[in-house]
């Protein structure tokens, strides 16, 4: 559903009077919202005209003037805020009422795709011993990587020791020299989905 995006405090001082102005003009006689209480249009008027007559004062750039800009253009987005909020309740999902505000509109969220499935590029002896360095091909959409690890052989009950990274490298430690070693990543992306890589046997670990 369609919102009000209330990031107004992301706004230039003239960007914002510009924005307002056009508001209450859209507001004014709307069949959509025939009475509206809290605020008023006559509150949101008196905080428009207020923030107005500040920022024309500041600029003549004095540490007064700009303090009271600073001040009223604060108190403009708070009218600003609980009126899209009264908007909002008052258009009930309305799509042409909320675009009657000249208000702006939070875009629709396309959803993301299905991330793929990780694949491990090499598994290769770190710079000491008992350690594996291994890389991971670089995945789109994947957040957070998993690397696990089982000694060989593997079987039914085996048992994986999770390694947490959000990076397509990542050394394993306290590895038995000697031993050779299964790995395996599990990649995370948005809404937890989730992908598993097919299980690489090491070298021998020096």
């Amino acid at each position: 559903m369609k919102r009000i995006n209330l990031d107004f405090a992301s706004y230039s001082d003239n960007a914002l009077l510009v924005l307002v102005k056009a508001c209450i003009l859209a507001l004014t006689g709307n069949i959509f919202f025939p009475t509206l209480t809290d605020p008023s249009l006559a509150e949101f008027q008196t905080s428009i005209n207020a923030y107005d007559a500040a920022l024309a004062a500041a600029a003549d750039r004095s540490k007064n003037n700009v303090a009271a800009k600073d001040a009223r253009k604060e108190e403009l987005i708070n009218v600003l805020i609980r009126m899209a909020l009264q908007l909002m309740k008052e258009a009930d999902g309305n799509l042409e009422a909320l675009v009657s505000t000249a208000l702006p509109l939070n875009k629709k969220k396309e959803p993301r795709p299905p991330i793929g499935i990780p694949d491990i590029h090499s598994i290769e002896n770190g710079l000491n011993s008992g350690e594996l360095d291994v890389k991971v091909f670089s995945l789109s959409g994947a957040r957070t990587f998993i690397y696990q690890y089982t000694e060989d052989p593997l079987g039914a009950g085996s048992v994986w020791t999770n390694l947490n990274s959000t990076r397509t490298k990542a050394t394993i430690t306290g590895l038995q020299a000697g031993k050779r070693y299964w790995i395996r990543i599990i990649a995370y992306g948005t809404n937890n989905q989730m992908t598993i890589s097919d299980p690489v046997l090491s070298k021998i670990v020096q």
